[in-house]
Order: C-alpha cells, then sequence, then structure tokens
C-alpha cells in the first residue's frame, strides 16, 4: 500500500470529461496504487491556475493562457489535452441579429483562451478589438448593454452553431491560424512530481478510450444531454491527445498575443519528465 497523496485541479465541465472522468471516479488511481489517493478540487480552469501557483494542487487542468503568464515555474503533461479544430461548439459568439460591428462581449473569466482568442480573430479580421464584461453573464443571454456573449463548454452546447447570429471560435481561429484551437492542458510546477502521479493523469484518457460508451451513457443520463449530440462532441468534435499540430496551435496563440501586445514574450513550451530525464523544450 502507498500512503503518497495526489491533489488533483479539475472542472466539471462536459467538454473535460475524456480527460476527467477516470480521476472523478478514482478508476485510475485505484489501479496504479491500489487505493484511492486522489483529492479532487473542482473550480474552473482559470481558478485551477490560482491553485495550482499556490501550491494547493499538484496537477491542474489549466488554460493555455495561464500557462503563458506561469511558463517559466510550471510544465506541461505531454500528450494530454482539449482541442478543436473546425465548428465544434465548444467555444461559440452568439450576437444580436443585424449589428455590423461588435465592440463589447460578455464573457465569464472562467475561460481567459477562449477570450483572448475572440480578441485575436476580430483584430485580425476586422482590425477591432472588442472589449469584455464580465458580470452577470448567463448561458445563451445577451446582457442589454452589450453585443455579444461568448459561451464555452456546458454553455455553449446547446446553442446551434448554424444560424445567421452565431460565430464559432474554433472555426473562426483555425480560420486564421489553421491551427487547431487548445482549449486546456494539464500543468504541473516544475520538478513537482513523480512518474507515478504523472501516470494517473496520462491514464485517465486511456481509461476513457476503453470505456467511452459505458462513460458517455452514464454522462448523458447524469448531464442530460441527448446521447448522440454528446457522442459527437466528445469523439469527433474534439481531440484529446494534444499532438505536434495542437502544440502549434498553443504556439500560435502565444505568437498573435505576442504581436497584438497581450503578451510581453513569447513563452517557451516545457514539457514534464522524470526527473532523470532533461525536459524538453519547444522553442
Amino acid at each position: 500500500m502507498v500512503s503518497q497523496s495526489v491533489s488533483i485541479g479539475l472542472t466539471k465541465d462536459i467538454f473535460t470529461q475524456p480527460l476527467t472522468y477516470a480521476l472523478e471516479q478514482q478508476s485510475v488511481a485505484a489501479g496504479i496504487w491500489g487505493s484511492k489517493p486522489c483529492t479532487i478540487r473542482y473550480t474552473s480552469l482559470a481558478e485551477n491556475a490560482q491553485l495550482l501557483a499556490d501550491g494547493e494542487v499538484d496537477i491542474a487542468l489549466i488554460s493555455p493562457i495561464d500557462y503563458a503568464k506561469n511558463s517559466m515555474e510550471w510544465e506541461i503533461i505531454p500528450g494530454l489535452g482539449i482541442a478543436s479544430y473546425g465548428v465544434t461548439g465548444a467555444a461559440k459568439l452568439l450576437f444580436r441579429k443585424g449589428l455590423t460591428k461588435i465592440a463589447t462581449i460578455a464573457a465569464d473569466l472562467r475561460f481567459p483562451t477562449e477570450m483572448v482568442v475572440s480578441q485575436l480573430v476580430f483584430l485580425e479580421k476586422t482590425g477591432e478589438k472588442p472589449r469584455f464584461f464580465t458580470h452577470g453573464v448567463q448561458p445563451g443571454i445577451i446582457p442589454e448593454d452589450n453585443d455579444a456573449v461568448l459561451l464555452v463548454g456546458d454553455a455553449a452546447l446547446p446553442i446551434k452553431t448554424i444560424q445567421e447570429s452565431v460565430f464559432d471560435i474554433s472555426e473562426e481561429w483555425n480560420d486564421i491560424a489553421e491551427v487547431p484551437l487548445v482549449h486546456a492542458v494539464f500543468a504541473c510546477r516544475r520538478d513537482s512530481i513523480s512518474p507515478t502521479t504523472a501516470a494517473i493523469v496520462l491514464q485517465s484518457h486511456a481509461y476513457y478510450a476503453e470505456n467511452k460508451d459505458t462513460i458517455i451513457r452514464d454522462l448523458s443520463t447524469s448531464r442530460g444531454i441527448d446521447y448522440d449530440r454528446l457522442h459527437v462532441h466528445l469523439n469527433e468534435e474534439l481531440r484529446y491527445t494534444l499532438d505536434d499540430l495542437d502544440i502549434d496551435g498553443i504556439k500560435e496563440i502565444f505568437r498573435h498575443c505576442f504581436f497584438h501586445k497581450m503578451l510581453d514574450e513569447i513563452p517557451d513550451i516545457v514539457f514534464y519528465r522524470p526527473a532523470s530525464e532533461d525536459h524538453l523544450r519547444m522553442n
């Protein structure tokens, strides 16, 4: 019996479940350690970053933008992430019909990368940079004083993309950068976790891949989402393996942010490796 414990920052958003379901059920940890030592903290991508910075969790699912702000201290668990390419429904901009210009957007601070990428899309396509308002945002509702609302994750899924007053942020970003939009990655503080701890996270998606039909049925029932719609969303519209193309997607966000003076420098991407190996630095 191993007494070591690990604390993991997760979210309850449906689009994270292929990476987090097994962790929530303690299925992977029990298989590796023969016990259930994981402590799960449920917040948001943005709040997870703060927990990681404060040392309150060992590993956290975070936004690439939050990684950029802490890249000197953090490293990314390789091979895992949440990315989209094309019309996916993961992030949508719902705007008032008949507008010729979008100047103000209501948005949820829990999703910093989608907020930043939305601004990049407007800067690249119109030369304008909309202002964000982050108070009192309600899913599917455009506040009276705003031109649009940014919907991400659970809030975005029910909104039909193919209609006059909706932009799919992933599709718009893909059109500009020709790379996926990466919504989240797993990160830890540098040189802070063991290979066994990393294995718990790395094997979580493998558990999902082996049991996805059962898991999707469970999620469909517990979340009240149509099974077929959820199956397409999690298995066709989103990607969870963080391959070279997805890494290029993260880099492209950083480069665009630097060009538009939203970042002071282009961060390095450093991936976790066991302490006996050199870190892999992606410049």
